[in-house]
């Protein structure tokens, strides 16, 4: 293996402009974070929601299509229509609407995960070119940089609404990530919901 081929992209990139995510795309940038300031009140309506009324989603589409199947998996769950919820379906178009931007996919894998206790305790690179990752409730997804033995030196965490675009094992060219990232641990808090966008070309449905 050439020294090229084993050089590990170690840079994260974090600002309060969204366009930041685009980054990711940049020499030795493994991880680009759009910091957005909290909006108190969704919060507050989010926290305050039973887990059994979270939207949970599993889906393949274009980013067009984002709005309607959010917006299915809420009046399957049961969340209760109003500005909030019109908030959370917007807010999860937008992010599949960036994240396939910045590589130009056609179509994104779309998962909203409603979990507790800690469903990725270990450190990895996903098997995906790059990753879309927002915490819109609960504790954020946690990252660092490698060590020889696997675990991160250095373990940051994202706040909850901050978005994280990260490299994944599959990313084109020789720029693979150093940095790798998990579930937070286990807390008191309420459940987390996760926003999991992967940006892909393959077509697919619902």
């Amino acid at each position: 293996m050439t020294p090229q081929a084993d050089r590990r992209a170690t840079a994260v990139n974090s600002s309060t402009d969204p366009r930041i995510l685009g980054s990711i795309t940049m020499n030795n940038v493994a991880v680009a974070i759009w910091q957005r300031p909290p909006v108190a009140d969704f919060l507050a309506w989010l926290e305050e929601l039973a887990p059994a009324r979270l939207p949970r989603l599993r889906c393949r589409l274009p980013p067009a299509w984002v709005t309607e199947a959010v917006a299915h998996a809420c009046d399957e769950a049961g969340t209760p229509p109003g500005l909030h919820r019109d908030m959370l379906v917007a807010d999860i178009a937008e992010l599949a609407r960036r994240a396939a931007d910045v590589t130009g996919a056609m179509m994104v894998d779309l998962r909203l995960d409603v979990s507790s206790g800690q469903p990725c305790p270990k450190w990895h690179l996903d098997a995906v070119s790059a990753r879309l990752l927002c915490t819109l409730r609960g504790a954020g997804t946690q990252f660092g940089p490698a060590r020889p033995n696997g675990d991160p030196a250095n373990i940051w965490q994202m706040r909850p609404g901050d978005v994280g675009m990260f490299r994944g094992r599959l990313w084109p060219g020789n720029g693979i990530s150093g940095i790798l990232h998990r579930s937070p641990p286990a807390g008191n808090g309420p459940e987390r919901l996760l926003v999991v966008i992967d940006p892909v070309d393959e077509a697919g449905s619902c």
